[in-house]
């Protein structure tokens, strides 16, 4: 299991600005989360990857960066009954992939921060 860290930045791979919102509040005092377009390469320790839409070109990215950087921690996140999505993610190298109504749970407990930061 990979190790909680107490102040890191993240970068939040989607086109969803409410559910960014609902991140950066979850981690407030905790964590950055930067939202990272289509085209730009998260630099960030921790990256969350939204595999709710453009699934394909999400599940490639995951890739890339598993070849690219062995370090950073890779959270895909999708509907709870997209369990074909989640094995393709986990077999392209992310860490896990949980349900979206498990995201920002996760976040907090990967990241070490506590409800309300």
């Amino acid at each position: 299991m990979m190790a909680a860290m107490a102040s890191s930045d993240v970068d939040l791979v989607s086109g969803d600005l409410l559910l960014a919102s609902r991140l950066r509040a979850a981690l407030v005092g905790s964590a950055e989360v930067r939202l990272v377009g289509g085209a730009g390469v998260p630099a960030a320790g921790t990256v969350f990857v939204d595999l709710n839409d453009d699934v394909d070109a999400r599940i490639e990215l995951i890739r890339s960066l598993r070849d690219l950087r062995r370090a950073v921690r890779i959270i895909g996140f999708c509907q709870h009954d997209e369990r074909g999505v989640r094995v393709r993610a986990m077999e392209q190298g992310a860490d896990q992939v949980v349900t979206n109504g498990a995201l920002q749970q996760a976040a907090l407990r990967l990241l070490g921060a506590s409800a309300g930061g």
